[in-house]
């Protein structure tokens, strides 16, 4: 587990969740892009909640590392989420020509992306 510091309050999030909302701003904000983004978490009180957080190129956020025996909370919707989100803001859109016309002569583009790994 780590501790995210944000927005002057401290949340207790599963290792995986910690680092990705961590990268997941920075790839947003070298894009000058933002998102929100829900995590389960434990608060300072070690009460759960549910916290929304805004990554954009002005977050201030921090990860530290914890030494605790609570069971993280399941942030796994959150986690694909990002990689999902991550993986389009990484990849090149393509684009192609229209010759004009009827739609008889669009090319049709069937791209297989299994394999890709998030």
């Amino acid at each position: 587990m780590k501790h995210i510091m944000y927005a002057e309050k401290t949340l207790m999030i599963g290792d995986d969740a910690a680092d990705l909302a961590i990268e997941y701003a920075a790839v947003l904000a070298n894009l000058s892009k933002a998102d929100t983004i829900t995590l389960n978490a434990f608060d300072a009180d070690g009460d759960t909640v549910e916290a929304k957080l805004l990554l954009n190129s002005g977050t201030n956020i921090v990860a530290a590392t914890s030494h605790n025996s609570l069971e993280e909370p399941d942030n796994s919707e959150a986690i694909a989420y990002i990689r999902e989100q991550m993986v389009a803001l990484s990849s090149p859109r393509y684009a192609m020509p229209h010759a004009g016309g009827d739609s008889s002569d669009a090319v049709d583009i069937d791209m297989d992306l299994d394999g890709i790994d998030r």
